[in-house]
């Protein structure tokens, strides 16, 4: 998890701290931009190709580490 949110944070600076149940696009900030080149950073750094549905429903942080880290 802790892997995830420093890249998100190459991403972005949200006002807040960015928690498991952070939202990537409200808390964090990211927009559809930033989600398509974070995924891309993901992929690269944990070695996994990704449905792109299944990236596209990710509301939260732990989302992301669902699909990432399982």
């Amino acid at each position: 998890m802790d892997r995830i949110i420093e890249i998100i944070l190459e991403f972005v600076e949200p006002e807040e701290e960015i928690t498991a149940e952070s939202t990537l696009k409200g808390d964090c900030g990211l927009t559809s931009f930033d989600t398509v080149c974070l995924i891309d950073a993901l992929c690269n750094e944990f070695g996994k190709n990704v449905d792109d549905i299944a990236v596209r429903e990710c509301q939260t942080v732990q989302d992301l580490a669902d699909i990432f880290l399982d």
